[in-house]
């Protein structure tokens, strides 16, 4: 299984904003002088380094931080992070309760679009820790797929959320969303974007204020249900990246998809070996155990 992400990585650096390979050079050399107890693998490749440098505007201390924070949130939070597998018995009913996509078309300003709404409604079938990993891999094929760009804008559709599915929300799971996203993620998060926003909105802030820094909070922008969006078409996202429910001419959003989780699921080896990468890094017991779970989902798929 290949760490060999789909992007082309002479061809992304060409179009960053700030780049040079021995910024990369430093980052490899560093890795291999921390403590096996930091769990990052020794044998990072310049894609995934460059991903992580261009998140932090190329600030080598920024990227450093970011690399330990992100690997030591994938080890404490293996519910999130492991065994992403689109269409196993954790995940499958996740991909028919929810609706994720990565947009084929970008914003105004050229970043990419991540798209997120409910497609059953009924309580009942939504659950925060599947939903939060199936997003995650969706951020991921996006990076693998485009490499790094100069952001990302996220649109949540709140159509058809009440009382009932946040009082189905894990605190303790809200919170370790929260501190990947804002600590660790390597991307650069330039909006967040909740549309149809009404009528639960209050009561949605009350759940997720106490876990968010002010910078990512200040991102957040609600639409109504009733809003005019031609000054979002104008400003944030053209009709032309939408799907027809806000008005453009992209496929609808059940045919995005649709196409996203075969994106997902041809993406699983992929998925494994980084998996592997990280269980190799672990100290010895932790490490044994890690591979062992590993080769036996192998076995058995």
């Amino acid at each position: 299984m290949s760490l060999k992400m789909e992007f082309d990585y002479d061809a992304a650096t060409a179009l960053m904003d700030i780049f040079s390979q021995a910024d990369i050079d430093h980052l490899r050399e560093w890795i291999l002088t921390l403590d096996i107890n930091k769990c990052v693998p020794k044998d990072l490749t310049d894609q995934q380094l460059l991903l992580f440098y261009n998140a932090c505007y190329g600030n080598l201390d920024k990227a450093k931080i970011c690399i330990e924070k992100y690997y030591a949130h994938k080890k404490n939070s293996p519910d999130m992070f492991d065994n992403r597998v689109v269409f196993s018995d954790e995940l499958k009913s996740s991909t028919e309760a929810l609706e994720f996509s990565f947009f084929p078309e970008k914003s105004v300003d050229g970043y990419d679009v991540i798209y997120h709404r409910l497609h059953y409604t009924e309580p009942s079938k939504y659950h925060l820790e599947p939903g939060c990993k199936l997003l995650f891999m969706t951020v991921d094929a996006c990076l693998c797929k485009r490499g790094p760009t100069p952001g990302y804008i996220f649109l949540f559709d709140m159509r058809g959320v009440r009382l009932g599915h946040l009082t189905r929300v894990s605190l303790s799971s809200l919170r370790k969303f929260f501190q990947f996203v804002q600590e660790a993620w390597p991307v650069r998060m330039k909006g967040i974007h909740v549309l149809n926003a009404e009528p639960i909105v209050d009561k949605l802030l009350i759940l997720i204020r106490p876990f968010m820094e002010k910078k990512f909070y200040d991102m957040l922008k609600f639409h109504s249900k009733t809003e005019d969006l031609e000054k979002f078409y104008e400003t944030v996202v053209p009709r032309s990246a939408l799907p027809p429910d806000y008005g453009g001419t992209l496929p609808d959003t059940q045919t995005l998809h649709k196409k996203c989780m075969q994106q997902l699921q041809a993406l699983e080896p992929y998925f494994a070996a980084e998996e592997q990468q990280r269980a190799r890094a672990y100290p010895d017991k932790k490490r044994d155990k890690a591979l062992n779970k590993n080769f036996k989902k192998l076995d058995i798929d």
